[in-house]
């Protein structure tokens, strides 16, 4: 039998999958859940009450904190969102692969998109604004929980995690992307356009979105795979 050059050997393509937990069904639910009884049972609770965070946040004002706050105020409009997620897709696509670009991608939108369900059904009303002693020129658009800008800094960290390899790239990721909520998370504060308790439900559903969408995205891509048979590279 004669051998076979390696110019010549195939191997089976590997599927864009990317990182999700086992079980990543049951955890989105129980993560939904705690989202919807977070916001239900702090509806029944003062405003006020939570508001004062927001106040003493506000009264450390600085040219550096408004201009960090303002920059991050557009981070959910939809051409924002939509250059955001361009430039993620090139940057993935060259550093791992089209597919995976278009995975992380997918999840950081969809998952995104799960607060406009949660703020629909909770509809809890935005704070009144009117005890900031620095008051900043933001127009809220939607329901106040939970925060739109923290679910999606959430969603776009917990994508970036996932389809980074184990390892130092995937702690830095990982590392930057809690800094990157936590910042967003602030801001929103610090505007005064959100309860403590709307940001700490975003952070939930922030990560029951991309969890439940990367199993969504695995569930179709080896369903997708096994369909088209095994596949070869040269």
């Amino acid at each position: 039998m004669s051998a076979v050059s390696p110019s010549h050997r195939t191997r089976r393509a590997q599927p864009p999958l990317l990182a999700a937990p086992r079980r990543w069904g049951w955890w989105a639910a129980i993560l939904f859940v705690a989202v919807f009884a977070i916001g239900f049972v702090f509806r029944l609770v003062p405003g006020s009450s939570q508001y004062a965070v927001d106040e003493a946040l506000n009264r450390a004002a600085t040219p550096f904190a408004d201009s960090v706050a303002l920059a991050l105020d557009v981070l959910d409009r939809p051409t924002v969102v939509l250059v955001i997620l361009a430039v993620v897709f090139v940057v993935v696509g060259f550093a791992a692969s089209w597919w995976r670009a278009l995975g992380v991608c997918a999840v950081t939108g969809l998952g995104w998109l799960t607060c406009l369900v949660v703020k629909t059904v909770v509809a809890q009303p935005r704070p009144p604004m009117t005890g900031l002693a620095h008051p900043l020129d933001v127009s809220p658009a939607t329901l106040s929980y939970p925060s739109g800008h923290v679910v999606f800094a959430v969603c776009l960290g917990v994508a970036l995690v996932a389809v980074c390899p184990r390892g130092i790239a995937r702690t830095g990721v990982l590392m930057l992307a809690i800094v990157f909520v936590a910042v967003v998370a602030w801001s929103r504060l610090y505007v005064g356009v959100h309860y403590p308790t709307d940001v700490i439900g975003a952070v939930l559903n922030g990560v029951a979105g991309s969890v439940l969408f990367l199993g969504l995205w695995n569930l179709v891509v080896r369903r997708v795979t096994r369909a088209r048979g095994p596949q070869t590279t040269p």
